[in-house]
């Protein structure tokens, strides 16, 4: 079933998710029981850890200090260049640091770790960097590299550096958040303590004015309509998007029961400011974790969920408390005002209720997850060595690095790498009524509520997007446009206009930061057998 969007579904998607959140207070009597009979206090443990991540390059050092009190370290060369938009977007100063935010969890299965980067993306290859320098006593069995996708922070891919054919990557600063990260899970190993556990789920319904014609009021605007949208949602011409907010709280059990780490899942694409700032930011997240923890303490954790094709804060308008007023789009008080209304929706939707003090956990994980590499850009940043080179290409599931000239004349001048496939993982958990699917793409909320569907008899359901890898949008294969990569050479070549599809071609950032059309099929094969096989049991 389709998430329904428009004006006339809306009291099925309130009614819909009125009953999920109804859901924890439902478990509160039994929560309750476990308060009195605590029947395994050694069931549930819990560590968290946050790490400062931002770049801080000899240019921006006293900028730094400046901003944040406190001594520089130098990670990053000069200059820092920002991904996300366009190439050449150098960091001038800083509005709030990046972080790497964690929690381990230990239950009845196993223990997991899970670590949000503010980062635009993180590729596999450096998140089994992380996974080797991790302590062999920290015992996590599972590693979940999250990036937020915001778009204020350091080039980590390759593709925005000072121009087209320049990497952005500084690989120190990769090495220096590799190492960081590893040692922010080994702290939460190492601090693991008696918990409790509970999940809620709300969504972002009204946050937004409604007053663009892109905004449905939802929280979270469609900014691009994909073939037969509008059959999906007819009364929104095509738009979908997902406002559901998922959340999943840890307190201390005994004394005071402090919170430990309050997560929140959100398909949102974190880039409120737009192309034209050059402050470092972590956007709205920041001002959702900071109200977060300013009412609970502990560590807040934003997680992004299905945020592709293309959910984001670019065209809602949301209302400045302080003006009454809309906020002025693109500012950091507009990233202010949205991160606090979505902290306070999740506020509002806690249980005060104690969670419960055990966990039950399973997970599961395939790794690699070959998809056939179709996007010639790709392969032509590939081996002019933009896209990070720690990409490794695979023939056969043999690496291939091999660089050639494939394309006909007058175009065989241009470079391609070679190897068929990119190699990725794909993940699934549960904790007790929760169910978490970990996909390496953006992913189109479409296929995300098919992978929620799987998740048969979970009461919270949660869509790590971006996990362990970034492969960039996924979106369902019988709406690819393959007009972008099919006119590759000749928009390589600078004569787009001698390509049969011209002057209809699409290479919107949806097919152009994409893989191929063969991300869905692929992601999908892998990981609903995993989501089917932890939902098997009672």
């Amino acid at each position: 079933m389709p998430i329904p969007t428009s004006t006339p579904h809306r009291t099925r998607l309130l009614l819909m998710l009125a009953c999920a959140c109804a859901l924890p207070l439902v478990g509160t009597q039994a929560q309750a029981q476990d308060e009195d009979q605590d029947q395994d206090p050694d069931q549930l443990r819990v560590g968290v850890c946050q790490r400062d991540i931002t770049p801080i390059s000899p240019n921006l050092a006293s900028a730094y200090e400046a901003a944040f009190g406190e001594t520089a370290v130098v990670n990053h060369t000069d200059p820092i260049f920002m991904a996300g938009f366009g190439d050449n977007r150098r960091a001038t100063d800083y509005n709030d640091r990046l972080w790497a935010r964690g929690v381990v969890i230990e239950g009845d299965g196993g223990r997991i770790a899970i670590v949000s980067l503010d980062v635009v993306g993180y590729l596999n290859g450096e998140v089994d960097t992380i996974r080797s320098m991790v302590s062999p006593d920290a015992g996590v069995d599972y590693i979940v590299v999250h990036s937020t996708h915001q778009h204020e922070g350091p080039d980590t891919i390759g593709i925005w550096g000072p121009d087209p054919l320049t990497s952005g990557i500084d690989f120190g600063y990769l090495d220096f958040v590799n190492a960081t990260v590893a040692d922010c899970i080994d702290e939460a190993a190492d601090g693991l303590q008696k918990a409790r556990i509970k999940f809620a789920t709300t969504d972002s319904i009204g946050l937004s004015l409604g007053t663009d014609v892109e905004d449905d009021g939802l929280g979270v605007a469609d900014g691009k309509v994909l073939v037969d949208d509008d059959l999906i949602s007819p009364a929104t011409d095509g738009r979908i998007a997902n406002p559901r907010l998922s959340i999943m709280q840890l307190t201390e059990r005994g004394g005071q029961k402090d919170v430990l780490a309050t997560l929140v899942n959100f398909a949102s694409h974190p880039e409120s400011l737009g192309s034209g700032n050059t402050q470092i930011t972590s956007d709205f997240p920041h001002y959702a974790r900071e109200r977060l923890e300013e009412e609970y303490g502990g560590v807040a954790i934003w997680v992004s969920a299905d945020l592709g094709v293309l959910q984001g804060p670019l065209d809602i308008d949301v209302l400045d408390p302080d003006t009454g007023m809309p906020a002025v789009r693109r500012t950091f008080r507009w990233a202010e005002v949205h991160g606090e209304q979505l902290a306070e929706r999740v506020i509002g939707a806690i249980p005060t209720m104690p969670g419960r003090p055990v966990a039950s956990l399973a997970f599961a994980t395939t790794k690699p997850v070959p998809i056939r590499l179709d996007n010639p850009y790709f392969r032509f940043f590939i081996a002019l060595g933009v896209l990070n080179p720690r990409l490794t290409l695979y023939t056969d599931g043999v690496p291939d690095d091999s660089v050639g000239f494939p394309f006909p004349p007058p175009f065989d001048s241009i470079p391609q790498a070679l190897g068929e496939d990119v190699q990725t993982e794909v993940g699934a958990f549960r904790i007790n009524e929760a169910s978490f699917a970990v996909v390496p793409s953006e992913l189109d909320p479409q296929i995300g509520e098919t992978y929620r569907q799987a998740m048969v008899g979970a009461e919270h359901t949660f869509i790590i997007g971006l996990g362990n890898d970034e492969i960039g949008y996924q979106l369902p294969a019988p709406k690819w446009d393959d007009s972008c990569h099919a006119c590759a050479p000749f928009i390589l070549a600078s004569v787009p206009e001698f390509c049969e599809f011209f002057p209809n071609i699409d290479c919107n950032t949806v097919f152009q930061n994409n893989v191929g059309q063969e991300v869905d099929p692929e992601v999908g094969a892998a990981i609903v057998p995993l989501i089917d096989a932890l939902h098997d049991g009672p």
